[in-house]
């Protein structure tokens, strides 16, 4: 999920790293990792860099990039607008795909059938890092938010007519998760709502029969979450709003739900018991992301049972957040292998587990 470890420097590395580390349970989609040592810890960073050379935009603080609050962030310099700013190019969705479309190519000669999977962070979450607070202002024009759609909108059509049924498209929500966690349960369906409808509106604006996943994620440096949810309600809560607006014409692959922290406190029923309320489309694989190394295997499996005993079905299995929080290739490896055991634990030899 997310992001790779900054070692995977190109997307041959990358796509070998999935096949040869998950094997078999490999879900069929592989990354092309952007050749850019920001990209590892900080998925977005390379983006924000990019803004920042946007003649239309002002600092207002810098940041070493050290802590979640040590960021780089902007505003609108006065009487200049984003709409005028090549947002496209900030956000160079469309020329890493395609340059890692190249290397998929050359990969069907071994893996006929992989799929490409292209990291999108929402407008949202791009705002949210770089504009901070200005971005909750929606009803005031949207002088943030609708520029920066619509440029994540033109990069999704380049990359689909590029790429046609080779790719799928993987939304991250970390702000958009980490709202929905730190609302009190009581007003947590409003944030909810909103994001559904927004990434229904963006969804909806994507050629038709484009393919999605969606990875909630609760935001991690040196792989470890910004919050640690009492249950998983909040994912759910989201999870649900999105899956409700969902566009039809429009194919929602999986939605990954972050439900393990690595923690070695004992398994806790109750945590995952919200899953039982998920409601996403019969043909939506629902990952759950609790494969972390550091977590003994045992009580891993205990987890995961007390997953799927609370959502009345199957899980597949990946790592809770982006494999670039991992500092090294070789942590990284750990947790794919991780999610490895767990689905080889299956008792169920058809069932078909996400690795990554």
């Amino acid at each position: 999920m997310g992001s790779l470890p900054a070692q995977l420097d190109s997307p041959e590395k990358a796509m070998a790293f999935a096949v040869d580390t998950a094997g078999e349970f490999l879900d069929g989609m592989v990354p092309g990792c952007e050749a850019d040592p920001y990209r590892a810890q900080w998925y977005v960073r390379p983006i924000i860099d990019r803004l920042g050379g946007i003649p239309a935009l002002a600092p207002v603080r810098r940041g070493d990039w050290s802590t979640l609050r040590s960021r780089d962030t902007f505003r609108l310099r006065a009487g200049r607008s984003l709409a005028e700013a090549d947002i496209d190019a900030a956000l160079g969705y469309a020329e890493e795909a395609v340059r890692a479309g190249d290397a998929l190519v050359r990969r069907h000669r071994t893996d006929p059938g992989l799929r490409l999977q292209v990291g999108i962070p929402t407008p949202f979450v791009i705002g949210f890092i770089a504009f901070e607070a200005r971005m909750l202002v929606w009803r005031r024009g949207f002088p943030y938010y609708r520029p920066i759609a619509d440029a994540t909108v033109r990069e999704i059509v380049r990359i689909q007519e590029a790429l046609r049924d080779n790719v799928v498209f993987q939304l991250e929500l970390a702000a958009e998760t980490l709202l929905c966690a730190g609302t009190p349960a009581v007003l947590r369906q409003g944030p909810a709502t909103a994001a559904g409808r927004a990434i229904a509106r963006l969804v909806a604006r994507a050629p038709h029969d484009s393919r999605f996943g969606v990875h909630l994620c609760y935001g991690s440096l040196d792989d470890k979450p910004v919050v640690r949810p009492r249950s998983t309600a909040p994912v759910v809560a989201l999870a649900n709003a999105i899956a409700r607006h969902w566009p039809a014409g429009r194919r929602l692959e999986f939605v990954h739900l972050p439900i393990g922290d690595g923690t070695q406190a004992p398994v806790r029923p109750r945590y995952y018991a919200p899953l039982a309320r998920l409601e996403l489309p019969a043909t939506t694989r629902v990952i759950a992301g609790l494969a972390h190394p550091e977590q003994p295997l045992a009580q891993a499996r205990q987890a995961l049972a007390a997953a799927e005993s609370a959502y009345g079905g199957r899980l597949d299995v990946a790592a809770p957040c982006g494999l670039g929080r991992y500092a090294t290739v070789d942590r990284a490896r750990s947790a794919v292998a991780h999610a490895v055991a767990l689905a080889e634990a299956d008792p169920d030899p058809t069932r078909d587990s996400g690795g990554e």
